[in-house]
């Protein structure tokens, strides 16, 4: 009687720990699950908010154009990717892919000033941005960057007169003899 009475105190103490676990389990998996809906509802809040945003700045850089984010797998947004479909001419929306080095260029400063409005920083560095645009195009990006600066600090690394002429401050490096030179001149 003894060990028996042992014996159904341990099997006892194991079928409460067993059922604390399973518990514990449940309230863990049931966190994770309401975690992730979380997750996926912000993402989703957020997407549609750049993807808003990218569609209007696309359409002010691209007067005759329209385009918009997609995402892959809808359903599950975490295990794939994110399409960037443009329609320029015609009536069928292509992928990033098959536009010309400019047309790729305005279509990512789209996208990347559509991050921006949703969630702004105070200071930008943008490095020959314009180096695959045309001359109307680099007035158009320009204008864009005017607008912009008025609520951020940009610096932009160019060669373009377009970019250049719409600049408050510009900043010249020239190299003597192997000595780095910067010359300044406020707009």
């Amino acid at each position: 009687l003894e060990v028996y009475e042992q014996i159904d105190r341990e099997y006892n103490a194991l079928v409460e720990k067993k059922d604390s676990l399973h518990s514990e389990k449940t309230d863990v998996l049931t966190l994770m699950n309401e975690i992730e809906t979380k997750k996926k509802n912000h993402f989703m809040k957020t997407f549609t908010q750049v993807n808003d945003n990218f569609k209007a700045i696309f359409n002010n850089l691209f007067k005759k154009g329209k385009a918009h984010l997609q995402l892959n797998n809808p359903n599950n947004p975490f295990e794939d990717g994110l399409s960037v479909k443009v329609k320029l001419t015609g009536n069928r929306f292509m992928d990033i892919k098959s536009l010309s080095g400019g047309e790729k260029t305005l279509t990512a400063l789209s996208l990347i000033f559509a991050i921006q409005e949703h969630q702004p920083a105070s200071f930008y560095i943008l490095d020959e941005i314009d180096a695959a645009l045309d001359k109307h195009n680099a007035e158009t990006l320009s204008k864009l960057l005017r607008n912009y600066s008025d609520n951020a600090q940009y610096v932009v690394i160019s060669h373009n007169d377009a970019v250049i002429s719409e600049a408050d401050t510009l900043f010249g490096v020239s190299m003597k003899e192997g000595v780095s030179k910067i010359t300044s001149l406020k707009i």
